[in-house]
């Protein structure tokens, strides 16, 4: 199994924020930004671990703690 990629563009100011949320589950998944200037993050999510980080996302969403922009799958 191989590590799935998930690219999301974010408002900048929320990075930090979500970064941190994302690697708080251990071993789940790890984040990294790709263009701080754009808020365009890539997140590294672990063999069987994707439906839990979509939820995540989800409800980060949801809630208004992230506004999602833009986001790719691959």
């Amino acid at each position: 199994m191989e590590t799935s990629k998930y690219i999301l563009s974010i408002d900048r100011r929320e990075i930090c924020y979500l970064q941190w949320i994302i690697e708080s589950y251990d071993g789940m998944a790890s984040m990294r930004t790709i263009n701080p200037a754009n808020g365009e993050i890539e997140i590294s999510i672990s063999p069987g671990c994707k439906e839990e980080i979509f939820s995540l996302i989800k409800c980060l969403k949801e809630e208004g703690s992230i506004h999602v922009n833009k986001e790719k799958f691959y």
